[in-house]
């Protein structure tokens, strides 16, 4: 008798407890609300980042305007004031390398460096360029005006000369520079005005959602434009020697800390969700992880933290003028590469892992 109904007793006993096992929710199952990050990315981060780096623009183009209307040298410090506040702001909207940006190649457009002062010269001899040709990749943007207000001379006066006249080549140049840097920069700007909804509203976990490809942006940003451009290249990390002339701002040179702080900063502020130019945090990268009920998640958050500090420590204690640096005691440009690195391991191996996010671009000198 219990033979016979042996086979239904199993069935209705593992029917019962497998229902309880479906019903209880999964320890690591991702709950967290992606839309209301990418609000705050694009609406308090991202947005203000270009309209102030824009605004930036507009005055460096005054101040150059003044300067060409009277060259001197005091009209020429102001331009090389405004264009180092612009080159600051400019560390914080590079990452955002979507939309429109990603389209026009916005980026190449702004901050290819270093730049080829033969080529700018050829340029200005010639006089028929185009410099939203990408031939002009390396002639355009912010390292082409270092080159134009810092590199003509290394004596002020003798800068100044080469625009004492109205005709000017050299003027027509510096003017067709910023220009086109503001023409770009408009065109983004704007297209964030109907791109802003499809951005927050691109929640899903796949390649071409708004999320997954940020965060692969800002990856890469983090390792080739931060990691790799600022300090790599130069230290001779990726050739047999180094390589000073690479510096980002070379002609102006000792700015260049100060823009890889900027940059180094700008991507912690954007890891935390740090309202930009305001002390508010909003979801983020970070409070992404720590709503995983992964307890490895959560230590990944402080860890990242930690090592933010330690890069930012060690980039503290290089010169402030990057060829000096090199020349005089590269090995703290290799530690301060070293402590970079440590948070490229973190956030392209370990944080996309534990967000299911798959790396979008490839690279070739490993992580």
């Amino acid at each position: 008798m219990f033979k016979k109904y042996l086979p239904f007793f199993f069935i209705v006993f593992f029917g019962f407890f497998g229902c309880e096992t479906d019903d209880t929710v999964d320890n690591n199952e991702d709950l967290y609300n992606r839309s209301d990050l990418l609000i705050n990315w694009a609406d308090n981060i991202i947005i203000p980042s270009y309209n102030s780096f824009y605004n930036s623009l507009l005055n460096l183009n005054e101040s150059i305007e003044s300067f060409l209307l009277n060259p001197n040298t005091t009209l020429l410090n102001n331009v090389s004031d405004s264009w180092l506040s612009s080159y600051k702001l400019w560390q914080s909207v590079e990452m955002f390398d979507i939309g429109y940006a990603e389209v026009i190649n916005y980026k190449g457009k702004m901050n290819i460096y270093p730049t080829d002062s033969n080529l700018i010269e050829e340029n200005i001899l010639d006089g028929e360029y185009d410099l939203n040709n990408n031939n002009n990749f390396d002639s355009r943007g912010f390292p082409a005006i270092d080159y134009m207000i810092h590199g003509l001379s290394d004596n002020m006066d003798d800068i100044v000369e080469y625009y004492a006249t109205p005709e000017s080549a050299y003027s027509s140049y510096l003017i067709d520079i910023i220009d086109e840097m503001i023409y770009q920069t408009n065109l983004v700007v704007e297209d964030w005005d109907s791109f802003r909804s499809e951005f927050i509203n691109s929640t899903d976990n796949t390649a071409t959602s708004a999320m997954n490809k940020m965060t692969n942006d800002f990856i890469y940003y983090f390792e080739k434009g931060l990691r790799a451009n600022k300090i790599g290249i130069p230290a001779g990390i990726f050739s047999n020697d180094p390589i000073p002339s690479n510096v980002e701002a070379f002609y102006k040179k000792d700015v260049s800390k100060e823009l890889a702080m900027e940059a180094l900063l700008a991507t912690k502020n954007f890891f935390v969700g740090k309202h930009f130019n305001s002390d508010i945090v909003g979801e983020s990268l970070e409070s992404y992880l720590n709503s995983l009920d992964v307890s490895s998640s959560n230590n990944l958050s402080e860890i990242i933290l930690d090592q933010f500090v330690e890069a930012e420590d060690q980039l503290s204690q290089l010169s402030d003028n990057f060829v000096d640096q090199i020349e005089t005691n590269n090995i703290e440009m290799l530690i301060t590469y070293d402590a970079i690195q440590q948070l490229v391991v973190s956030f392209k191996v370990d944080m996309l892992q534990s967000l299911a996010i798959s790396v979008d671009y490839v690279d070739a000198d490993g992580d």
